[in-house]
């Protein structure tokens, strides 16, 4: 009798533990782990450089020439076609629309013809060189809606499925590298000059940037197409002119 009594009160304590376990809240997941679901998909690590490919330089097109292109018969769903190995430069009006995969989604549009560029999450883009990553989180933080803009991007053939603004041929800048709103934009605010008595390199004529150390890049310091001088003792201290044609830190 006494063992029998044992043997309920253990199968209670079984069944009381099962019901906590199942009423007991989920354990919350890591914004990581949230965001990593809510990137793209399809063809994902083309669109956001993962297979670091070497591409060929920005050149300079139109949005009807590139939704005149012949649509590829087939996209490799891991492989880049010899067609998204070129980097593009068009200008067109851009709007905004929001997307669940965190992507910008840009619409450009020029002369009645659309087509679609993409601005992706710097949480998407693992995988990427640190350069290309450095390059597209810029250019994301620079996306805006804008009447005339230039946008530099990677041209990309993605999946037709009814995009807003999705060109005929699918062709899209996937990802943007580059985005300047040409239209209202105001221009640079002329650099301070030098404080008279300071410590400044006299490579940089126009502005004052101490020499090293430390050592700085272009974007530890706010000037920009600033005059750097190769007739001084100590020329380009910091290698802010890296082509050596006398500007530094070229936007």
């Amino acid at each position: 009798m006494r063992r029998r009594r044992l043997v309920v009160v253990a199968l209670f304590a079984v069944l009381a533990a099962v019901a906590a376990r199942v009423a007991a809240p989920a354990p919350t997941q890591s914004a990581g782990f949230s965001a990593a679901l809510s990137c793209g998909v399809e063809r994902w690590s083309i669109k956001t450089l993962k297979d670091r490919p070497r591409l060929l330089p920005a050149r300079a097109t139109t949005v009807a020439k590139l939704t005149r292109l012949p649509t590829p018969s087939f996209l490799p769903a891991k492989r880049r076609l010899a067609s998204e190995r070129r980097i593009y430069s068009v200008i067109g009006s851009v709007t905004l629309k929001p997307e669940a995969d965190l992507d910008y989604h840009l619409v450009l549009r020029s002369g009645g013809r659309t087509m679609i560029a993409e601005a992706p999450s710097g949480l998407c883009t693992s995988g990427a060189t640190a350069a290309r990553r450095k390059q597209m989180l810029a250019a994301r933080k620079a996306v805006r809606k804008c009447a005339r803009a230039r946008v530099v991007g990677v041209g990309f053939f993605d999946y037709r499925h009814g995009q807003t603004g999705v060109a005929p041929n699918g062709i899209e800048l996937h990802p943007v590298l580059g985005f300047a709103c040409l239209s209202g934009a105001l221009p640079p605010p002329p650099p301070p000059p030098p404080p008279s008595g300071g410590k400044c390199a006299a490579s940089y004529p126009t502005v004052c940037i101490p020499p090293p150390p430390p050592d700085l890049d272009c974007g530890d310091v706010a000037f920009r197409n600033f005059p750097v001088r190769w007739d001084v003792a100590d020329p380009d201290p910091h290698r802010f002119d890296g082509n050596r044609d006398g500007v530094g830190c070229e936007s």
